[in-house]
């Protein structure tokens, strides 16, 4: 059982170190265009260390390296490699067919890393512009399980700070005849009527601060009257978030308060050790930590604690519980992200964490707002997402039950909303339209779905009329694959690549892009290839199709999205 473009390029890293003396970070193979073959290698890299021009590099290297498995070819600066194509169509059946769902998964790593999304205050329901933040940093945590590391997925609670102080108001003054009627009957949703009827009476009454302020205070003090209100208010939001974030597949391993870190005194003491630092001055009696003439403020005037402090504590806390960590941030938090990781290094503080930045989403071309005018929740666009992809499956089927098409709805509207999401690089803006979305022939959700669903008739109604067992792999001739079907087996077998390469980089889209790609691919064998009517190739064929089956489910899961059963 091996993965035999992983090990092929290991290989190919093998005879280059043991040829020249160049870093193998250096050593820079790629995936080229087809007609380049299997990996390409630029040898400029090589050219200022060994003092060589890079077309002499790839001469040399190209007369001394002996592959096992493969063969290699000069153009100009680049070396071509090319994997023996019977060695790629046995490993790659045999180990689809051996480790079923879990192809692609690497050997554990032996190391733990902490990913850490969402986030949001729990003053109210999901923000649907927020939406990235969550789908991101599931599908990065959701990448590692399979790059082999253990993996906690963690929400930090803000439940210290002004808005949590103004929901704490709300609950506490005012009366629940005096509030509009909720949205939704759910819990997020009933406590955010106190929050937005608290915030409007701040806006008309100044006089209102005084008492947020003292709440603020007594939340730092450690008021255990108004702890256990801004515990029980929290609590009771997170139920609702929790709740909204299981709809789209995302788990939450683990809850850390802002407020524990009040009551541990870690932050405390991470302001003791940071006033420590030469970069850490007084302003008026507030304490600030200054780099590239930014200053970052971690206590008022009045010595009270500042959330950059907490949120430092918070990392400090992290860092003894893990070999990484990752956080999944807005681009609008990319200032607190850099005092993040600058005054964490001065401090000594290890692992730093790597951050994934994101842009937001926007939706252009069809209204967005509340019946009140308000923001969208992330449940109303869920709800969204479900009814559009019911419209489209009732235009395809009109065989189905209603219990068969709402369950068909869900799968493709929430993996319809991953994918349009995460198939975007995190950097870059989406603007979200539903016919990109559900289109059954475009880059999205459905289109890989349908795929599966595909390969899953195909050896259902296979089983019905054959029942053979593929479990006897010596029984197929898995060197006698045509070129369209090597093209889908290399694809497949690119897969555990792809999750090593989206591991390294935080790159969540490359899983994403790579499933459109090998759905792509599958429909073209169904196309070009009989299987069911094979005359000659059948039992290969359907071993290939299983293969496709198992790798394409990999994948899904590694996505979050759900498999229909049909569609």
């Amino acid at each position: 059982m091996s993965y035999a473009l992983l090990e092929f390029k290991n290989e190919i890293i093998d005879e280059i170190l043991d040829i020249v003396e160049v870093p193998e970070e250096e050593i820079d193979i790629e995936r080229p265009s087809e007609e380049r073959g299997d990996y390409a290698l630029p040898c400029y890299p090589f050219s200022p260390i060994l003092k060589k021009d890079p077309e002499e590099i790839a001469r040399e290297l190209s007369e001394k390296i002996e592959l096992e498995n493969g063969s290699v070819e000069r153009s100009g600066p680049y070396l071509n490699f090319n994997i023996d194509e019977d060695r790629l169509s046995k490993d790659t059946v045999i180990t689809c067919l051996e480790k079923e769902e879990d192809f692609g998964s690497l050997h554990s790593k032996g190391e733990k890393v902490i990913v850490e999304h969402t986030s949001a205050n729990p003053n109210g329901p999901l923000h649907v512009g927020r939406a990235r933040n969550p789908i991101i940093g599931d599908t990065i945590a959701r990448i590692y399980e399979k790059a082999g590391y253990e993996v906690e997925r963690q929400y930090y609670i803000n439940d210290i700070g002004k808005q949590m102080a103004i929901l704490t108001w709300g609950v506490l003054n005012l009366d629940e005849e005096d509030l509009p009627d909720t949205e939704r009957d759910k819990d997020d949703h009933d406590l955010v009527r106190y929050y937005q009827k608290a915030s409007r009476l701040l806006e008309e009454d100044e006089e209102l601060e005084d008492e947020i302020q003292e709440i603020i205070g007594a939340m730092e003090a450690g008021d255990e009257k108004i702890f256990t209100q801004l515990t029980e208010n929290a609590e009771t939001v997170m139920s609702g978030i929790t709740e909204s974030l299981e709809r789209l597949e995302i788990p939450i391993d683990s809850y850390k308060r802002e407020s524990s870190l009040i009551k541990e005194s870690s932050v405390e003491d991470v302001i003791k050790e940071l006033w420590e630092l030469e970069d850490t001055k007084k302003e008026d009696g507030a304490i600030y930590y200054e780099d590239e003439d930014r200053k970052t403020f971690v206590t008022r005037e009045n010595g009270t604690n500042l959330y950059p402090a907490r949120d430092l504590a918070y990392h400090v806390w992290k860092s003894k519980r893990a070999d990484r960590l990752i956080n999944i941030l807005g681009e609008d938090h990319k200032s607190h992200g850099r005092f993040l990781l600058d005054a964490l290094e001065d401090l000594n503080v290890e692992p730093l964490p790597e951050t994934v930045f994101h842009s937001f989403v926007t939706f252009e071309g069809e209204e967005m707002s509340t019946r009140k005018g308000s923001y969208v929740t992330l449940d109303e666009f869920m709800d969204t997402a479900h009814e559009h992809a019911e419209e489209e499956i009732l235009k395809r089927r009109d065989d189905l039950s209603k219990t068969d098409i709402e369950d068909i709805a869900e799968k493709v509207g929430m993996g319809a909303v991953r994918y349009n999401i995460i198939k975007v690089q995190p950097e870059k803006p989406i603007d979200f339209v539903w016919e990109e979305a559900l289109n059954f022939q475009g880059e999205s959700a459905p289109f890989i779905q349908y795929s599966y669903t595909r390969a899953k008739s195909i050896l259902e109604k296979w089983r019905k009329k054959e029942g053979e067992d593929l479990s006897k792999t010596e029984k197929l001739d898995l060197e006698s694959f045509e070129e369209g079907e090597i093209r889908l087996l290399k694809k497949i077998a690119e897969l555990p690549l792809i999750l090593r390469k989206a591991a390294d980089q935080n790159a969540p889209h490359h899983p994403a892009r790579y499933a459109h790609g090998l759905a792509a691919e599958f429909n073209q064998f169904y196309r070009d290839y009989p299987v069911l009517h094979s005359k000659n190739q059948k039992l290969e064929r359907i071993a290939l199709v299983k293969s496709f089956k198992f790798a394409i489910t990999s994948v899904l899961e590694t996505l979050g999205i759900k498999k229909p059963k049909e569609m």
